[in-house]
């Protein structure tokens, strides 16, 4: 039987072919070439509008806006789609600010992240009216200052760094090992303790230069139950009623949750085992001690441990975005009113990354080798166009992506495989996966690559990056083009005294000297 795969709305199986929305992602190959990011316009709009409206039920008192993370997919002609949804932007970095603002973004809703930030990118926060997110005790002067001689207001929210004393269930952002969360979160970079808004407070409070218009916290994907939800929120409204009552019974106009939502197949970390240790251990024990019985019967019996490894993604889905929502709110609202703060008229803000892009994309590529190793163990090694330089932020969170052979959906998963990439590091992008009967030229699709994937390819190997294509219905549209070696060597120079292009002579003189 074919490995069951739970699609979304975008992507289903035609005749055996994988299809994004109406188009075949086959012919996207023959189309545009190979190795191929795509996206999925009606899917991103369905999660944005999933989002506001979930969130919007349990939040009644107020408005809600969703501000989807840039940092997941800073394309433009993907910011311009959240824009005319109706959406705001978290960006971190000036970069992302400058394509939130050229995507025609609300300044009123665009919440500028992250420390440190540089005084020019201040500047540029207070003159264009965004938002700035208050994140460490040094910006808060040049924030005045750079506002006074501007005469300008600058609008703040302050990003708490609340415990999560009630969550210590071991973090799946830490993948080293066996980490409560609440300790994670704490030692994570960014956020602000009591003790700092404590030492800040009362420049920010007393400035004529800063208004001081809500709160911010963010904690990522730590784990996906709705249960780490619940306590972030609880933390964080007795943070909020702490720090308002330090502030001389300050009322927010905004209160902002974050992100971190996981995305609904939710290859987060699942290619992490963390029995993985324990297991190799056996092996290179069983190894010892089969040693004296020489290799053939040393390596029959291994080959019969080998062959009982296979990797496959995770089969539980996460929680729906309404189940966040739901989680979210009812904590929000009931540990505000705990605090005394009435929420009627506060903005509730949320800033989905992973789980907005997520699953609009997929990467396609090509099967370009196989290789069997029959003796004295079996093992295939299926080689396809691309590579895990291109996957970067999955490798960072060792992702384990859902995946579909394009041409061949239907298919009997008869085989296993390690399914690896072009670059000269091993590569293993599916390693020891089921396969079908595959052949050279067969489209594999990794699924839900939407987010982070993309936006931090490298080029190691000096590899050209792949293009990246729009899906609306049955058109396709070249939102970023292929790499050309020209785009690879642009920012390179070489000093004048390497200029001149040494001779074939020379470099055989040098290579003589070398030898002794």
């Amino acid at each position: 039987m074919p490995r069951r795969v739970d699609f979304d709305d975008c992507l289903s199986l035609r005749d055996g072919h994988l299809f994004m929305e109406e188009a075949d992602t086959t012919e996207l190959v023959r189309q545009f070439g190979s190795p191929l990011f795509v996206y999925s316009e009606n899917q991103l709009c369905r999660n944005v509008r999933r989002f506001r409206a979930a969130f919007q039920a349990g939040w009644p008192e107020g408005a809600v806006k969703v501000m989807p993370a840039a940092k997941a997919n800073w394309l433009p002609a993907i910011q311009r789609i959240l824009v005319r949804e109706g959406c705001g932007c978290d960006v971190y970095s000036p970069g992302e600010l400058s394509i939130a603002l050229a995507a025609g973004c609300n300044p009123e809703f665009i919440s500028v992240n992250g420390f440190p930030k540089e005084p020019a990118h201040i500047r540029t926060c207070i003159e264009q009216g965004v938002r700035i997110t208050v994140d460490s005790l040094e910006e808060v002067p040049i924030i005045d200052e750079v506002a006074a001689a501007l005469g300008r207001i600058a609008r703040v929210r302050l990003r708490i760094k609340a415990p999560l004393s009630g969550f210590i269930r071991h973090s799946e952002f830490v993948a080293e090992g066996l980490v409560p969360t609440d300790l994670a979160a704490l030692v994570y970079k960014n956020g602000l303790t009591f003790e700092d808004i404590v030492e800040i407070g009362p420049r920010l409070a007393n400035s004529k230069n800063i208004e001081i218009v809500g709160f911010h916290q963010h904690n990522g994907r730590h784990r996906a139950t709705t249960a780490y939800w619940e306590e972030q929120m609880r933390a964080y409204a007795k943070e909020i009623g702490r720090v308002c009552r330090l502030l001389g019974g300050l009322r927010p106009k905004e209160i902002d949750i974050g992100g971190g939502f996981a995305i609904p197949r939710d290859p987060f970390n699942a290619a992490t085992h963390y029995s993985e240790p324990a297991q190799l251990a056996v092996l290179h024990v069983f190894s010892k001690l089969l040693r004296p019985l020489g290799a053939r019967v040393r390596y029959a019996i291994l080959g019969f441990l080998v062959d009982r490894i296979a990797g496959k993604p995770k089969e539980e889905r996460a929680p729906t975005i309404e189940s966040y929502a739901g989680a979210c709110t009812r904590a929000l609202r009931a540990g505000l009113a705990k605090e005394g703060i009435d929420t009627r008229g506060i903005m509730l803000q949320l800033e989905p990354g992973r789980s907005m892009h997520g699953n609009a994309g997929i990467h396609l590529a090509t099967v370009k080798s196989i290789k069997h190793v029959r003796r004295p163990i079996r093992w295939t090694v299926v080689a396809v166009d691309t590579t895990e330089f291109w996957f970067t932020g999955g490798r960072y969170e060792h992702h384990l992506h859902h995946y579909v052979f394009a041409n061949k959906g239907n298919e009997p998963m008869t085989g296993r495989a390690d399914i690896v990439g072009r670059s000269c590091y091993g590569d293993r992008l599916l390693p020891a996966v089921r396969i079908p009967d595959v052949e050279v030229g067969d489209i594999l699709a990794f699924l839900d690559t939407g987010a982070y994937q993309e936006v931090s390819a490298s080029n190691f190997n000096a590899m050209l990056r792949p293009p990246t294509v729009l899906v609306t219905g049955s058109d396709a549209f070249v939102i970023r083009r292929r790499e050309t070696e020209d785009d690879l060597m642009r920012r390179d120079s070489m000093p004048s005294h390497l200029a001149k292009q040494p001779s074939a002579a020379s470099q055989d003189f040098v290579e003589e000297e070398g030898k002794d």
